[in-house]
């Protein structure tokens, strides 16, 4: 816990500071106030030094502590009056500290505009902010750090401790030493994870100590985007540094695998009984690794391709005809639509991007029950593009498996390789096109692709 200051030590490092009790006595006063003063005179009530209009706002917040009501930081305007001196205009910051009032006095119209002008900036600032006090309790925030922390909005004062609990630091971090480092350095950061409304957000959350008013401000700035693009980078070199290996094994396995192959369809003639089924699991899954050996081929080694131009709804069609048989078996409602005047055009590899459909139509028969439908749309596009929609009504996918669904290895289907979207992605940015894809859980899942469009020669 942060402890709380003495008093008299927060009253010598101030300038213009009073403290009072609840009646409105003066309990203590910096020297700074002391000077202000004529000579001899010290006054014992704040009667004796502010105009009417001042006394009367602070009497209200007064009675505030008489209720042990939490008030909030307030900015009181009016007048100093003291004896044989000439009034002068004033603000006051008004805080309740351990059953006690504390007036910060700012002397000066220019001041309280200046005042005006940075309470502003707060209010208004791009990021999350707050006010601490020195005994660690939040007295002020901006609109965005509500939206941040919905719940801080209660009528008693927070402290900054209670809410650290509701974040969880990235590293090896302790309380006590965040608040020394801003009380001796003058500014402390910590990156911190929050998670709100089932998303994980990554902050930077710096406490500047402001040596004047001997308070903290509290910055939050969210790096989410930043940490997400480090974890990609992160990623990526690590597939960059294996690729190479990865590739050279995969060949030399396959070596061994077709070997292997080859005397199992041998032995299958030779054995019977439970033996020949044994032979028959062991070919599925000798199988099954030469399908992922392939895919891994696919992704890691440069395409050479043989490139022409054919319609795309032709293909499309042709991969329709593979998979309806499928689809009447499990019961899904294939549906075909195409918006367009004449043939669309593109330019790529056929074989692959049917390889392309066929994926993407499979991943969602997969995530389908009976009596979905499974639709593909193609119609021409605004700029000179070929535009693929396939929407299904499956189950759909949260956020968190959006974000990682073209990367390898990265799959939630028991048996799956994770391999199969990440070669689409690659396929179809080869070709110069683009993919996207939008999903909510129980309502289904939409993949948008585009290809640029060959014109017709007429």
């Amino acid at each position: 816990m942060l402890k709380t200051l003495n008093i008299n030590r927060y009253l010598e490092s101030s300038l213009f500071k009073i403290v009072l009790d609840e009646d409105g006595d003066i309990l203590d006063m910096t020297e700074a106030v002391k000077l202000l003063m004529p000579k001899d005179f010290i006054p014992h009530h704040i009667s004796e030094i502010f105009d009417q209009s001042l006394l009367e706002q602070i009497k209200k917040r007064l009675l505030l502590l008489k209720t042990e009501t939490i008030a909030d930081q307030n900015v009181l305007i009016g007048h100093l009056e003291v004896p044989n001196k000439k009034s002068e205009p004033c603000y006051i910051i008004y805080q309740q500290y351990s059953g006690r009032a504390i007036l910060t006095i700012k002397i000066g119209e220019q001041s309280y505009k200046l005042n005006q002008l940075y309470e502003s900036a707060y209010l208004k600032a791009t990021m999350p902010m707050a006010l601490v006090n020195e005994s660690g309790y939040i007295i002020s925030t901006n609109d965005l750090f509500l939206e941040i922390f919905p719940d801080q909005t209660s009528s008693e004062l927070i402290h900054l401790q209670d809410l650290f609990y509701l974040m969880v630091p990235t590293s090896p971090f302790t309380f006590e030493e965040y608040i020394l480092k801003a009380l001796t350095q003058e500014s402390s950061t910590v990156k911190m994870s929050y998670t709100s409304k089932g998303i994980q957000r990554y902050q930077d959350v710096s406490l500047t100590l402001d040596c004047k008013t001997q308070m903290f401000i509290l910055r939050i700035v969210d790096i989410t985007e930043q940490e997400r693009l480090f974890e990609q980078l992160a990623h990526s070199d690590q597939l960059c540094t294996t690729g190479e290996i990865a590739a050279s094994i995969a060949h030399e396995v396959r070596n061994p695998m077709t070997t292997l192959q080859g005397f199992l369809q041998l032995l299958e003639h030779e054995v019977t009984g439970n033996a020949q089924m044994y032979v028959k699991v062991i070919q599925d899954e000798v199988k099954r690794m030469n399908e992922i050996l392939n895919e891994m081929l696919v992704l890691l080694k440069p395409a050479v391709d043989e490139i022409t131009i054919f319609s795309l709804s032709v293909l499309v069609e042709e991969v329709l005809i593979l998979l309806r048989p499928k689809a009447l078996l499990d019961q899904i409602h294939l549906v075909n639509e195409f918006n367009a005047k004449g043939s669309l055009l593109i330019q790529a590899n056929p074989n692959r991007i049917k390889q392309v459909f066929i994926n993407l139509l499979k991943n969602a028969m997969e995530a389908m029950k009976a009596n979905d439908t499974l639709s593909i749309m193609i119609s021409e596009g605004n700029q000179q593009n070929v535009d693929i929609f396939i929407s299904d009504t499956g189950a759909g996918m949260g956020e968190e498996m959006l974000e990682t669904i073209f990367l390898p290895f990265v799959t939630d289907k028991p048996g799956g390789t994770g391999l199969g979207l990440p070669f689409v992605k690659k396929t179809v940015q080869e070709h110069g096109g683009s993919i996207s894809v939008t999903s909510e859980i129980g309502k289904g899942t939409v993949f948008h692709l585009s290809f640029p469009l060959i014109p017709v020669m007429l």
